[in-house]
């Protein structure tokens, strides 16, 4: 009898921005591997039947219900589906989106805490295994460890490669908008950079995630209006590489939270890829990469003059920020590269259904 097969859920979409990206890449590889049969919307559960056999692939009769992974968390309308149609094996949480709002200062409203809260709730208990970005971030989301598995997360670098520095001292950011992402902090320090005569320029890409990241973003445009040092632009991640390349040094500015401690973000590694040195918050995973790797340095502090002097560091010095962007790279192509990142998931799935 043939073996099992497998199922993933791997949502398509347009963006492919930070969450979007990863939910795009996580389980890409074992789907290779598997010859797995790939679903985009939750409504091709239903297809999962009888019907429309799932071994038309390999022309042979699986073995059981299929072993299902999702790279999201299911809406309860899938969970039917998910219990009565397949194995749920592993479902990727990257994120509790209640305490992420919390932590970005976004106000979701009660119903939406609700809706959200018991969607992780079912996630956790629906599936045997959940695939997480640090350790620290299951803790935070009180999962049992014995069912965890720490994937990190990734970048493409094929897609973001370094390029030649911009000609003025440029300090670059990309986000997601939000007031819980350290913005303010980061445009005070670069002010206090000018104040001393450097004429260091802000460029920072954003996104916004939703109706209220878009008011905050249109607000933080107004409030910038006048500054001329600093720009607001938009980078598609098939032309993040070229829009990342205009900066001299890359910040990752959040500030202090057990949500972000706990956090290891797209952008932190696609910045690596880029090449270009980094200057982190002192947030605890995103400091331990930036420390094992020596990509870049740790501000002492989450005050603007603490980043500050962090970044003059960096700007004050060509030869240390090529070494510096020179180690991130090397890291993103031998640790982060989400092949390496899937590979890695992949063969420990396989190996706990062996």
């Amino acid at each position: 009898m043939a073996e099992r097969q497998w199922v993933v859920f791997r949502p398509r979409s347009e963006r492919r921005w930070g969450g979007e990206l990863r939910r795009h890449y996580i389980f890409a590889e074992l789907a290779i591997e598997t010859e797995a049969r790939v679903i985009h919307y939750w409504r091709q559960l239903e297809r999962l039947d009888g019907r429309c056999p799932l071994s038309v692939m390999r022309r042979r009769r699986p073995r059981g219900r299929p072993w299902f992974v999702s790279s999201e968390q299911p809406p309860a309308r899938a969970f039917e589906a998910i219990r009565s149609l397949t194995q749920p094996l592993a479902v990727a949480i990257y994120d509790d989106p209640v305490a992420q709002s919390e932590a970005l200062g976004v106000d979701l409203g009660d119903d939406r805490k609700a809706e959200l809260q018991a969607r992780l709730r079912e996630s956790i208990a629906g599936f045997a295994l959940y695939v997480v970005p640090t350790s620290a971030f299951a803790d935070l989301v009180s999962l049992d460890s014995s069912r965890v598995i720490v994937a990190g997360n990734g970048t493409d670098t094929a897609r973001i490669a370094p390029g030649p520095m911009p000609a003025d001292p440029t300090v670059g950011f990309v986000s997601g908008a939000a007031p819980g992402r350290g913005i303010e902090t980061l445009v005070a320090a670069v002010r206090e950079l000018r104040a001393t005569g450097l004429p260091v320029r802000l460029r920072l890409w954003l996104v916004a995630t939703s109706q209220s990241s878009e008011r905050y973003l249109a607000d933080l445009r107004v409030a910038l209006a006048g500054e001329g040092w600093v720009t607001i632009e938009s980078a598609p991640y098939e032309r993040l590489g070229h829009a990342l390349a205009g900066a001299t040094v890359l910040c990752v500015p959040h500030p202090p939270s057990p949500y972000m401690d706990a956090a290891l973000p797209v952008k932190l590694l696609d910045s690596m890829a880029a090449g270009r040195p980094l200057v982190v918050t002192p947030r605890t995973e995103t400091a331990a990469i930036i420390r094992r790797h020596g990509a870049g340095i740790v501000a002492g502090g989450d005050r603007p003059e603490d980043l500050a002097a962090a970044l003059l560091e960096v700007l004050s010095d060509a030869a240390l920020a090529q070494r510096l962007g020179a180690a991130g790279r090397r890291a993103a192509e031998l640790h982060y590269d989400w092949q390496i990142v899937g590979k890695r998931l992949a063969h420990e799935l396989i190996a706990r259904t062996s």
